[in-house]
């Protein structure tokens, strides 16, 4: 991955991007592990700032739009991302996704198949149809912003400790999808096939 992380920095510096651009980078790169819980923290804080939404949003939003099959990593990091900010973001966020949520829907038809014949896309499936159902379901919204306020109140009372105890770190942001410690295959059916029919859903 190092080749890839030094092309990323690369692009950086020559795409001008902000500091909360290369921050939702860093958050959705090609290693096939989470992104950090500190991360995803700096980010959802940054949300409450205009500007800095302004700079999260549309770069998370531009990785469903990927047409590299092998960079199938990135949408599903982008989507973890999302439910985050989601849960943990300023309230604009829910707002902005539900004005994007077909771009979400669309990765309901998500397929990627590996050299192995297995088809890795299904994690994306499932990520999509979870953020879609938490965006519609109003009540579970709430009660998941309530919990996730309320793990943050927690957690900043632990902050200390928490990092000399490797709390914080990767293992936290990750769910039960087996993401954080599958192998991926990158090649695979280009944008078209990825997404099979993107009507319905």
């Amino acid at each position: 991955w190092d080749v890839r992380n030094v092309y990323n920095k690369v692009k950086n510096v020559v795409m001008n991007y902000s500091e909360m651009e290369v921050k939702v980078n860093e958050a959705t790169g090609p290693e096939p592990w989470g992104a950090s819980t500190t991360l995803m923290r700096e980010l959802a804080d940054a949300t409450y700032n205009r500007k800095d939404f302004d700079d999260i949003m549309p770069m998370i939003y531009m990785k469903f739009n990927d047409t590299d099959p092998s960079n199938w990593r990135q949408v599903y990091k982008a989507l973890q991302l999302i439910e985050y900010l989601v849960k943990s973001g300023a309230e604009r966020v829910v707002e902005d996704v539900r004005n994007h949520i077909t771009i979400v829907k669309m990765l309901k038809n998500f397929h990627h198949i590996d050299n192995n014949g297995k088809d890795q896309g299904i994690n994306v499936r499932y990520r999509s149809k979870e953020i879609v159902d938490l965006i519609n379901d109003d009540e579970r919204l709430r009660e998941e912003r309530k919990k996730s306020k309320a793990n943050r109140n927690k957690y900043d009372g632990f902050e200390g400790g928490a990092r000399m105890s490797g709390f914080g770190n990767s293992s936290s942001a990750r769910d039960s999808s087996g993401f954080s410690s599958s192998g991926f295959g990158s090649n695979g059916a280009g944008f078209g096939s990825r997404y099979g029919g993107l009507s319905g859903g």
